[in-house]
């Protein structure tokens, strides 16, 4: 049994207290009379007496036992308690009070028959944790497979199944919890300890697995126990949010003081006009509200809830299921689509019955198709959970990912902008958890159970038929890297062709395609588990490709081994269908694998042998070419005569999906924005009603990222697709609705950002569109940087977050000026997006002239000529007034009114201020928020498995033009604590004035490049604190510089230039490679495009995918509205690509580079631009500097510095020569290779 224990520390206990039903339902006082457990055997007389009674109204049935053996001897009572005894009344028709009577003398009763709907058979919606609050008797009846009670009803025949799915990662859910905790700061552990359990009586328990690991177990990542989720009231914020600092006086504790009723005097707690006191509690942490958000999300906040221990939301199509072995073993009708349910496809989406019992209404909801289990279970079931990003998204193995607002906008949503009420807005985010849902079509059941049918109609996608969350998925098609469609021939499919969607290839696993559901890959192992705990999917698998596939050296064993697989494997060709065949079967030499849903449904497995041997029908030359390549990088011979140990892919050092992936889906952040005014119930545990609540809001999510990284141990340390993973940023509404903090991402437990990565298994296997050679190395056309780029985690830029506010920095002060609606979709202003999701509030903008409306400023002593936002601090450049740190965490807070502040209070207090000479440009060496300090010990080193942060991550640089390279420690500004708020120079350095004239700079890893009177001077910051000049490019005149992989841009007197510094101790500046501009400010880089801020010519446009031969292709003004373009940055909202113009005198100039409506290749990894001024600012003084948005798809500096954190124990990006192994030789020369 599991074990119930009292919570101990922030552990903190979950009371055991009849407790009311969501809806405030009082519990009805019933005396329950406790069934027996199902014996395992009997005689069929016996077991008859049993449903004697049942069987009076129950006619007849599917399966009287559920099962389709009929060696099993059950009566209905054995499984579901109740009284078999009473029977139908005659001549009563149902409804009558004589036959409700007797339904109610016959069934066992609920203590929340409003909550449940009783006498409905359905399973109610959005019940949570109704079943914890439930009776077990009652759990039992309507569903014995619940794991409270699966052991009464279920274990004497089944119970090591049962203790093994208990601990299951699909019912403990650990890897969302733990993952979510360590990324964010809340748990410092990395062998996750939280996991969702209860007892009989629905109480939080402690998981314990069955034996205590030994070291050999923890390595293949096997955990001893697994506690509940704390309650969020008292978990201490892991954030360092200037509100969860010390020093709140008006927000006291929420459980009542002891012996000290008045903790604060009443003088002491007066608000001060325009300066709200902010700090969330005037005690410690984990009092008042100095708690932790995301646990409070995670209980709140329909994230990939509800899992195994719940029913599901039985709501829309794709949420219909019950819980425990049922969530899986018995069907429910989710999904239309053949290809995702196969023959259960026709019963429909909307949970309807088909069964044979006459009690069972086939017209409402909620009800599985039939009483039966079966191990036939279809993809649409699997996806009822595994549809969202946390939950491991199995969306990419049927083609699909989450939907970003903006495709085929006119259709989704309404021409009148929606203003919902509260009660819309809460009826609505009960099913669907998107702030957006509120606004858009799909908030309505009804439309939602028709948006693939609208796919003939559609221009920009198609739609899945399945929608978990209430959530809409569009489909992947096949597109080459400027986004136009492809047919399996590569040939491109115009976006003009109505049948473009036919054509074009839908990037669906090849495993999809020929008919294959989960339970083709995943046994009963895979399903239920092995009966340990363990905190993450990839170690609970126990199947590899290898076992079915084969290598290049030998076929197939049939024998799993996968990290979970039994000592020798199991045996696959001993397993049989639910049809009663052998499941793989040789045949006259061909491997055959039997489909386990689709009766009949067979097909030849593709041997990896076979496609590497020459005569063989099967073989492959770019398939025989990729697996026996030599590491020989200046011969590239490959073919079986060379040697295993010898080949440049090792199945040891490599997954194969690292070359099989066709694509990856990314997420690039979602926001969580907490509201204090709305009161909800917890959705795990005791269901509580307490205040809080937070939308998610998936912000970008794209499919044309491809990152590899490295594994951890459980996977041998091999080199596999990354993603971007569920990084969040969070916002918060305090009682009196002002924004206490906005958009900020937390710290992971690691110091590193919780932009988060992680090593991925997409599902998304092709034969045709895999990973092709120039993928993953320098193309011969060498049109491939910026794909290396992306490849090796340095980013792109295209992913940046700008957020709601673009900050700038302007002729005598910075300003934040803001560029997005508040509302979800935080649309930009003047946005395509903006246009369908408000077209009121759209219409105003036009009228104003696409004036935006906001900026908050502050003075500054001089020009401020570079600036970068990093959490709530920004820092900026401000010539003779120095370095400056300013305070911006009230910028949305409407009680403040000065919401930039130098300090808040007096310079005894805070000085985060550092004088020079001329300070003319600050770098941070990431702009996403860390604190190095928190990666160090015995703890992060060794039992996490996280490597140590390069030590330039500890400061930021400035170049100051008298003085030189500036360096100033600011690891204080994100410990949390307020007292210690000093900043000073570590360093001054300008060996040999150098650095004299030093007016920008750009931070690569270590290497940093300086322009200065001298040329770009390259210094190696190994050694912080003792700066090596590598050399100096011989380049005049250099405004502004930056990096992409191997080349460094400049803007100079003469234009834009490339250098090569794929050495940067010996770069070399490309001859030829100039595009000439008058009077360029400032570039910056985007895929495969530089945008210019070229003052009078306006944002300058230059092709860069061969960076050795760049090429201007436009000069964009705006029709002359862009007149002193001075800087530029650029980020993505939702599907399309924003660009910030500073333009001096004329302030702030929006423009968008591309959406659905210009760019119909919008998809595609480097779309043409199709640039569009959407919004403007007249700023307060001229706008001479943008803050670069939050790097979202940044995990690792191009010397190997580790920057975001990675999800799974032991993963890591590649270290620098793990990188240069990809694309230089042993001389250290580039090497080349073609498709």
């Amino acid at each position: 049994m599991k074990l119930t224990v009292a919570l101990i520390g922030s552990m903190t206990a979950l009371a055991n207290v009849p407790a009311l039903a969501a809806g405030g339902e009082k519990p009805q006082d019933i005396v329950y009379e406790v069934a027996p457990p199902a014996p395992r055997s009997q005689a069929q007389a016996v077991a008859d007496a049993k449903s004697v009674g049942c069987v009076s109204c129950h006619t007849g049935t599917d399966q009287k036992t559920m099962h389709r053996q009929p060696g099993v001897i059950l009566g209905c009572t054995d499984c579901h308690g109740g009284n078999a005894t009473v029977m139908k009344p005659d001549g009563f028709d149902v409804g009558s009070t004589p036959y409700a009577d007797m339904l109610a003398q016959a069934h066992v009763l609920p203590m929340f028959p409003k909550t449940w709907e009783w006498p409905s058979s359905a399973n109610p919606e959005h019940s949570y944790a109704l079943l914890n609050r439930e009776s077990p008797e009652y759990v039992r009846f309507v569903n014995p497979s619940d794991y409270r009670v699966a052991r009464e009803a279920c274990g004497s025949c089944h119970l090591p199944i049962i203790e093994a799915a208990e601990r299951s990662i699909m019912a403990t859910g650990a890897m969302l919890w733990g993952g979510a905790s360590y990324n964010n700061g809340i748990l410092p552990f990395k062998h996750y300890i939280l996991g969702e359990s209860y007892s009989r009586e629905g109480e939080a328990t402690t998981l314990l697995g069955p034996v205590v690991p030994d070291e050999d177990m923890k390595a293949k990542g096997v955990i001893e126990k697994l506690y509940p989720l704390p309650s969020w009231q008292t978990t201490p914020p892991g954030d360092v949010f200037r509100v969860f600092e010390r020093g709140g006086r008006n927000i006291v504790n929420l459980f009542a003081e002891t012996a000290v009723p008045n903790v604060v005097g009443t003088i002491q707690r007066l608000e001060e006009p325009g300066r709200p006191d902010q700090r969330q509690s005037n005690r410690g942490p984990g009092t008042g509200l100095r708690i932790s958000v995301p646990v409070l999300n995670v209980h709140k906040t329909r994230l990939n809830d509800p899992l195994m221990w719940f029913l599901g939301t039985n709501d829309q199509p794709g949420d219909y299921r019950s819980s425990g072995c049922a969530a899986c073993h018995v069907v429910y009708a989710n999904d239309r689509d053949p290809r995702h349910s196969g023959p259960y496809a026709v019963a429909g989406h909307t949970g309807l019955s088909q069964s044979a019992d006459p009690t069972i209404p086939k017209n409402r909801s909620g009800h599985p198709l039939q009483h039966q289990f079966t191990s036939a279970i279809p993809t649409s079931q699997c996806m009822s959970c595994h549809m969202h990003q946390p939950n491991v998204f199995v969306n990419s193995f049927l083609g699909y990912t989450m939907w970003d607002y903006e495709s085929d906008a006119p259709f989704m949503w309404p021409v009148e902008e929606k203003k919902p009420s509260f009660d819309e807005i809460r009826k609505i985010n009960q099913r669907n958890p998107e702030g957006a849902a509120v606004r858009g079509k799909w908030g309505d059941p009804e439309f939602l159970k028709q948006v693939s049918e609208m796919n003939p109609l559609l221009r920009d996608t198609q739609f899945a038929d399945y929608h978990g969350h209430g959530w809409n998925f569009r489909a992947i098609f096949k597109r080459d890297r400027k986004g136009r469609l492809l047919d399996e021939d590569g040939n491109i499919v115009s976006d003009d062709d109505p049948d473009k969607f036919k054509k074009a290839v839908h990037m669906s696993s090849i495993h999809v395609d020929v008919g294959m559901h989960c339970v083709d890959c995943h046994f009963s192992q895979d399903m239920h588990g092995d009966g340990h705990i363990y905190g993450e999917v990839a170690q609970a698998i126990e199947i590899e490709c290898a076992d079915c596939h084969g290598t290049a050296d030998a076929y197939p064993s049939l024998l799993t081994s996968g990290p979970a697989a039994p000592e020798g494997g199991n045996d696959l060709s001993l397993m049989r269908t639910a049809f009663g065949q052998l499941r793989f079967e040789w045949v006259n030499g061909k491997l055959i694998q039997r489909s386990s849903v689709t009766e009949g449904l067979e097909w030849e497995m593709s041997l990896v042998k076979d496609s590497v041997t020459k005569g063989n029908p099967h073989y492959n030359e770019k398939a025989a070419r990729a697996k026996t390549m030599a590491a020989n990088t200046a011969k590239q011979n490959w073919g079986t005569d060379v040697k295993p140990a010898d080949r440049a892919h090792k199945e040891e050092e490599m997954m194969c999906v690292t070359c099989h992936t066709s694509w990856t889906t990314s997420c690039g952040g979602c926001h969580l924005p907490i509201e204090a005014n709305w009161k909800t119930p917890d959705q795990h545990y005791d269901g509580t009603e307490s205040r809080n609540f937070a939308t998610y809001n998936p912000q970008v999510a794209r499919d044309d990222v491809f990152q590899l990284g490295k594994h951890g141990p459980a996977k041998g340390g091999r080199i596999a697709p990354v993603r971007s993973s569920s990084a969040l940023v969070l916002s918060s509404t305090n009682v009196n609705r002002e924004k206490i903090y906005i958009q900020q991402p937390p710290v992971a437990a690691s110091g590193y950002s919780s932009q988060a990565f992680a090593p991925h298994y997409a599902h998304t296997e092709r034969k045709t569109e895999t990973k092709q050679c120039e993928d993953c190395h320098l193309s011969k056309a060498n049109d491939n940087n910026a794909i290396m780029a992306q490849l090796l985690l340095h980013g792109t830029n295209f992913m940046n977050f700008i957020g709601y506010n673009a900050w700038l920095g302007t002729d005598g002060g910075v300003s934040a000026v803001t560029v997005t609606e508040w509302d979800e979709p935080q649309a930009v202003i003047g946005s395509y997006l903006h246009r369908y999701a408000y077209p009121e509030r759209y219409g105003k903008h036009e009228m104003r002239g696409r004036e935006l409306e906001t900026e908050h400023s502050h003075g500054a002593g001089d020009a401020v000529n570079c600036l970068q936002l990093r959490g709530e601090y920004l820092y900026a450049a401000q010539g003779s007034d120095g370095f400056e740190v300013y305070d911006v965490n009230a910028i949305a807070n409407k009680g403040f009114s000065q919401r930039i502040i130098s300090a808040p209070f007096s310079p005894l207090g805070q000085d985060i201020h550092v004088k020079t000479r001329n300070a003319t440009c600050v770098a941070l060496p990431s702009n996403q928020p860390i604190h190095p300090d928190r990666n160090q010990g015995e703890l992060m080193r060794e039992i996490n498995m996280e490597q140590p942060f390069h030590p330039i991550y500890n400061y930021a640089l400035i170049s100051d033009s008298e003085e030189g390279l500036i360096l100033v420690d600011i690891n204080t500004l994100s410990d949390g604590e307020p007292r210690n708020n000093f900043l000073e120079r570590a360093l001054t350095w300008n060996e040999g004035g150098i650095l004299n004239g030093a007016r920008h700079l750009t931070v690569a890893g270590d290497w940093v490049y300086v322009a200065a009177d001298a040329g770009i001077v390259v210094l190696n910051l190994a050694d912080p604190l003792q700066p090596k000049v590598a050399t100096t490019i011989p380049l005049q005149d250099v405004r502004g510089t930056a990096v992409q992989f191997r080349y460094l841009f400049a803007v100079t007197g003469k234009g834009l230039q490339a250098v090569d510094v794929t050495q940067p101790e010996r770069p070399r500046v490309v001859e030829g490679a100039l595009v000439p501009f008058s009077d360029a400010h400032r570039v910056y880089l985007v895929r495969t495009y530089a945008y210019v801020a070229a003052g009078a010519e306006g944002l300058g446009i230059v092709d860069i995918t061969n960076p050795e031969q760049p090429l201007l292709y436009q000069q964009f003004n705006a029709e002359g509205q862009i007149t002193d373009a001075r800087d530029v940055k650029v980020g993505a909202t939702n599907a399309s690509l924003f660009a910030y113009v500073a333009d001096g005198a004329q302030g702030l100039k929006v423009v968008q580079l591309m959406s659905p409506e210009t760019q119909p290749g919008f998809y595609g990894f480097s779309p043409d631009p199709k640039p569009q001024l959407i919004a403007s600012r007249r700023t307060d003084r001229p706008a001479l500097a943008v803050s670069e948005g939050l790097h979202r798809d940044r995990a690792v500096d191009e010397t190997g510095g580790q920057i975001a954190v990675f999800g799974r124990i032991g993963s890591r990006p590649f270290t620098l020569e793990e990188q240069q192994a990809l694309y230089l030789d042993e001389e250290g020369k580039p090497w080349f290779v073609e498709n």
